[in-house]
């Protein structure tokens, strides 16, 4: 496994702030990624952002096949040039914020697991991939800021729970593997960082559903409010009543005190 710092430097190149690119240079903790996603010669692992190859890398060391997605032309020459002969390595330029992830389950008639030092300015839109995709995606192993992390951990009436919680939850269940400080990256990150497991529930907290997802955002839209007030911004009075009786919910509780569960009976109530 070689450090990304000489593989860039071999080839001319440098980490883009556009790109919002920092380097995992921790070799032990590019292993305990690769170990964390359970990958063996029967899997194939989406790797997103793969960079300069380091983490792919050990992804291929544990027999898996390796789907890299890499929207930098200058990345993609880089992974091409030292990875281009490695059979189970293939290379889809693309952005990983976009990406069909089920195409590419489709294409290999089999499940994914997925894997990135994901770029920070994206996350949130990659986090909306994996729960859109989740069909086809067995489990994700992926770096994210330390803030994220908590926030994807959190527990109803706790200030970080909020609408990302909910929408990864609703069909994961989320495991910490381990932090990062600033120093284990090049250039280090102004943030810490920590991987996160996301193991696909077998049975799903809910379904992602236009309903469920107007509900969600009336509901953190405006912390502050009660329910009843936060669901005027998308129903009548008379709904929000019936939806409230239905339910056994209180009005004039909080909406982020509702568990991922009581949130989705909810909208399914308000717009049934």
């Amino acid at each position: 496994m070689e450090d990304p710092r000489r593989v860039l430097a071999r080839h001319g190149f440098a980490p883009k702030k556009a790109f919002s690119q920092n380097f995992l240079v921790d070799k032990r903790a590019v292993q305990r990624i690769a170990e964390a996603t359970r990958a063996d010669a029967s899997s194939v692992v989406v790797e997103l952002g793969p960079g300069a190859g380091t983490l792919t890398t050990a992804l291929l060391a544990t027999g898996a096949e390796v789907v890299g997605v890499e929207r930098d032309r200058d990345m993609a020459q880089v992974l091409r040039a030292e990875l281009g002969d490695e059979p189970r390595f293939s290379l889809v330029e693309d952005d990983a914020a976009t990406v069909d992830l089920t195409a590419i389950a489709t294409a290999r008639g089999r499940e994914l697991i997925v894997a990135g030092n994901l770029p920070y300015a994206i996350t949130g839109a990659i986090l909306r991939q994996l729960s859109t995709h989740r069909e086809s995606i067995v489990r994700a192993v992926v770096m994210v800021q330390k803030e994220v992390r908590d926030r994807l951990l959190a527990s109803p009436g706790t200030k970080a729970y909020g609408a990302p919680t909910v929408f990864v939850q609703a069909g994961y269940a989320v495991e910490p593997v381990f932090t990062l400080a600033p120093g284990a990256f090049f250039p280090p990150p102004k943030v810490s960082s920590a991987v996160i497991r996301l193991e696909r529930l077998a049975v799903p907290r809910a379904v992602e559903t236009p309903a469920l997802r107007e509900t969600v955002q009336a509901i953190f839209a405006s912390r502050r409010k009660t329910l009843r007030n936060s669901l005027r911004r998308i129903a009548p009075e008379e709904k929000i009543d019936a939806a409230l009786e239905k339910t056994g919910i209180d009005g004039s509780d909080r909406g982020e005190t509702l568990t991922v569960e009581r949130i989705a009976e909810l909208a399914e109530a308000l717009f049934a």
